[in-house]
């Protein structure tokens, strides 16, 4: 079984919501658009836990100094 809905929305108000948005999340929404999401949330469900380390600043920055 399944359930289909129909959702009108005009560009306008799409691009209204999105000037509305925060920095954070709209780099948030770029990313999940670009393809980028899945890895992101990947990794940041790993992270949250304490699955993973983050790098620290320093570890970042090593070689750029």
């Amino acid at each position: 079984m399944s359930v289909g809905v129909m959702v009108e929305l005009k560009v306008e108000e799409l691009a209204s919501g999105i000037k509305r948005l925060s920095k954070k999340d709209r780099e948030a929404l770029l990313l999940l658009l670009s393809g980028e999401g899945k890895e992101i949330k990947k990794r940041l469900k790993e992270i949250e836990p304490g699955k993973v380390k983050t790098l620290t600043r320093e570890e970042i920055l090593k070689d750029a100094l």
